[in-house]
Formats: structure tokens, sequence, C-alpha cells
């Protein structure tokens, strides 16, 4: 076998499990995925099963450094549509499918752009410590490839095939594997959903890598425990007093303003919509992992108390976090709210399985918030799909605000909205129609942390200049949203009187 020096100086991709190597082209990580699952998954400690009595670890690290993201990849798990990956970047610490794997890297290097006004160009901020992506590309420390003038992002589907720019996906697309319209009868009476497994315990597919997990390792439970990292900052005000603020680790608030102005100077956005500014930008915490679920809820909260609306009595003080959401979860199943999800999951206190939409509905409904579940899915003969359907149901319930100041991006107090779809889950806090008749939902990605060119211009009301590159980490275009055929979201029932006002300036 060549060392990994030559292989590196050849550019050769390495199987890190024998001698195999293919030359980097348009093909070579398909040939590489193919020749892993046929030479190294049927006895492989990398297959997944669902076994509650003898769960598999996860992977160990690969020491090639030429294959040691694609070494991550673990077998296909119970129908995902892909295969798990375990992202290379070291706090990060989540377990992603190959189709997202190039979206995952390239929102990580937008975490750490800046924007110089003076030069008009983007910066990153600090070296990454990712590894090559499966297509060899390194991320070392130039910038994204979303931000390299004349070049398109390059995508790969779970076949390893290099995605071109366009509106179809041709490959298999992906489904929810859990929706709340699976056991609750209250959800949607007009849709027909699948029967139960004939087991009803879920398994690694619907909850993720940790489904039968007991508790969490206790480095992690007492992170939690601890919350974020709070500092105390001095800073100037613009009556010139000194101004005391907390800033929390993993919470930006004040961006819903500042993307309002991006979009009013995009020359492409025709019209966008935002929602209710209290929102937070809530993040994960170093190497937490996949509480995706949780997070997201957390930004529904804050704008519950930031808008004083309904239920935020029952949320006094800070943000709360993840061991104190799994209970409130628990005691709702203990309400028989959506009771079946307790045996579905196993329980979920201490622990890393995955939730999603059948949780954040248990959750609120058990502090008696209002609120709703609807489901997109593509139909049979496929001429309506779940993205277009879910990318108009989020258009036409920001315009029932009439939000209509004679500017073009309109700005509500409608509640941010829930979006869960298969692997993940965001926080849809906008959306954007452009020029060309194409549209994007504006999102809060719990993943990732705030760029610096964000924070710069936190509190600033009269941007002048365009940069759309610090817009790119809060889009999802149709594009990406096409790779999936299902998509549930939940919305916050919102106060009648915020419907029927216009709305205040808030940029």
């Amino acid at each position: 076998m060549a060392s990994s020096k030559s292989l590196l100086e050849t550019g050769l991709l390495e199987c890190p499990m024998c001698s195999y190597a293919v030359l980097p082209d348009a093909s070579s990580t398909q040939n590489l995925q193919l020749h892993f699952e046929q030479a190294h998954t049927t006895d492989s400690p990398f297959q997944i099963l669902d076994d509650p009595e003898a769960p598999p670890p996860l992977p160990p690290r690969p020491s090639s450094s030429m294959g040691q993201a694609f070494a991550k990849a673990v077998a296909p798990a119970d129908n995902t549509g892909g295969t798990w990956v375990e992202c290379p970047e070291s706090e990060c610490g989540e377990i992603i499918t190959l189709i997202e794997y190039n979206d995952h890297l390239d929102l990580h290097a937008a975490s750490t752009i800046s924007f110089d006004e003076a030069t008009g160009k983007y910066h990153s901020h600090k070296a990454s410590n990712m590894k090559s992506a499966p297509s060899g590309r390194s991320n070392a420390s130039s910038l994204p490839s979303f931000l390299e003038p004349n070049s398109a992002p390059k995508r790969l589907d779970d076949g390893g095939r290099k995605l071109k720019r366009k509106h179809r996906y041709d490959g298999e697309r992906v489904s929810l594997s859990r929706s709340i319209f699976g056991f609750n009868p209250f959800a949607k009476g007009n849709k027909i959903v699948r029967p139960p497994p004939s087991s009803i315990r879920l398994g690694r597919r619907e909850l993720g890598p940790h489904a039968w997990e007991d508790n969490m390792p206790k480095w992690l439970h007492d992170q939690l425990a601890n919350g974020p990292k709070i500092t105390v900052v001095n800073r100037i005000g613009r009556d010139g007093r000194l101004i005391t603020q907390e800033v929390v680790q993993n919470e930006t608030p004040g961006i819903i303003p500042i993307l309002a102005q991006l979009s009013s100077l995009d020359r492409s956005v025709r019209e966008a919509y935002y929602c209710h500014p209290a929102a937070v930008h809530i993040t994960k915490t170093p190497k937490e992992g996949g509480f995706c679920g949780y997070r997201n809820i957390q930004m529904l909260v804050s704008y519950i108390q930031g808008a004083r609306a309904q239920g935020h009595e029952e949320f006094p003080g800070r943000t709360p976090g993840i061991l104190r959401l799994q209970d409130m979860i628990e005691k709702g199943w203990d309400k028989k709210i959506n009771e079946i999800g307790r045996k579905q999951t196993g329980g979920i206190r201490n622990t890393r399985k995955y939730i999603g939409t059948p949780e954040a509905h248990t959750l609120f409904l058990s502090c008696e918030i209002d609120c709703g579940v609807e489901l997109f899915f593509d139909s049979t003969d496929e001429s309506i799909q779940a993205h277009e359907a879910l990318l108009s149901a989020v258009e036409s319930y920001y315009t029932q605000a009439n939000a209509d100041d004679g500017s073009k991006v309109h700005k509500t107090l409608l509640p941010p909205i829930y979006l869960q779809y298969e692997g993940h889950s965001l926080t849809i806090v906008g959306l954007e129609c452009h020029k060309n008749g194409s549209r994007n939902l504006m999102v809060f990605d719990p993943s990732f942390t705030t760029s610096p060119g964000i924070h710069q211009l936190l509190g600033r009301r009269n941007l002048r200049t365009s940069r759309p590159g610090l817009l790119t980490p809060y889009r999802r275009s149709e594009d990406v949203l096409v790779r999936y055929k299902s998509y549930e979201i939940l919305m916050l029932v919102p106060d009648k009187t915020l419907i029927s006002s216009q709305t205040d300036s808030v940029a």
C-alpha cells in the first residue's frame, strides 16, 4: 500500500481500509463509496444495526489524512437516503448524511466570514479544522466556494456524483423518517398516514446514532447543566454613555433587522418577509452534537419571551436549557399529550436521542400554547413537490400580516416557524422572492455560529453596501430544498391583532 504522503502527492483518493485507490474525477467518490460498501460492510464494525442488546460503537478516527473524512462514513443507515458521516470539524460533533456533507462544510466556513467595507472583499477569520471532503477538496484557510468569483458551489449527492445547480434533484429524494402525523389523531384529520410499524420502539433511522442510549456522557451532561458561558462586556452607547451588556456564548439577538436590511440591498431580491425581530439565533455549544430539535424549540421560546406572546409566563428568566426542555417534554407525556412518543423513543431524559416535531408539539401544548402542524409531501405523480408546497405555505403565512409599508422588505410581528425534515430541523425566520421567480427560505440553523461579518453589523440601522455573501448561511434555496420529498412545520398561533395591523419599522 502506498504511503499517505505519496497518495497526497499524486492526488489519489484511497480507501481507509485497504490499498484500493482511485484517481480524483467526476465518478471517483462514487466508485470509492461503492468499493467501501461492497468490500468492508458485510462483517464490518461500521455497520449500523437496530439491536438494543448490542448497539455498535461509532467508527474510530483513521490515521490516513486523505481518507479521513470518508472513513467516518458508515453503512447506509436503515434507508435514511444517504450515508452517515461524522463532521470533521473538531468542535462540531454532528453525524450528518453524505447528501448534506458539502453544504455542512460550506456553512462551517461561512461562520468565519467577515466583510471589509473599504475593499468590498470577504475574509475568513480563522483557519478551519476540517479535513478533506469526500470530493477531495481542501477547506484549509481559503474562502468557501460560494464566495469565490464566478464559481458555483459544487455539491455531492449520496452516490458521490457532482450536482449541477439546477431546479430538479436527480437522485433518490429523502422523506421524513418520523412525523407527528404518524401517531397524533388531532394533527390533521384529512391526511393519509402510514400504519404504525410492527414494533413501536424506534431505532437509529428516526432517533439518530444514540437511539439506544440510557444516559449521555457525564462531561456532556455537566456542560449542558452548566449552560452556555456568559460574559459581561462594556460598550459606549449612541448617546456616549457606558452600557453594560451580558453576552451569552451561543445566543445572538438582533440578527433579523440586519437580515432585513441586507435583503433590501440585494438587487436580486424582488420582495422579502421577516418574522418578529425578538427571535434570537441560538446555536449549539462546542462538541455537543445533534441537539438541533431542542435548539429550535429554544428559538421559538426566545420569540415568546421577547414578544411576551402567549405562554411567556412559562419561561421566566433565561432561555430554558436542553435538560429542562427534556423534563418539560416528559411532563407533557405524563399529561397524555402525544404520549406514544415515550414508547417510540424509550424516553429522552438525559439522552442524546434526536427529537422532532412531535416533541416540540408536546412541549408547547403542555404549556397551553396554541400551535398547529402542517405536513408537505410529494404527490404521487409529482405534480406537487414538497418544497414548492412548503415555500407557498410560508409565503401565505407572511402575507396574512398585511405588513406593507411600501418597501420591498416586509417586517412582520409573526412568530418564527419550526421546520423539520429528514435528519435535521431549522427555524424559519423569513422568505425571499427573487426577480428571476425563485424563492428561498431565510432560516436560523442551530448547527452554525453567527459569522464575524454579521456580528460587525449588529445594531446598525442604515446599511448602504450590499453583502450577499453574509446572507448565504441563512438562505435555503429551491435547489437545496428539492432534495427532500417531505417537510413538517410547527407554527405558533399569532395574536390576531398582529395579523390585522401594519408592522412598525424594526430596522
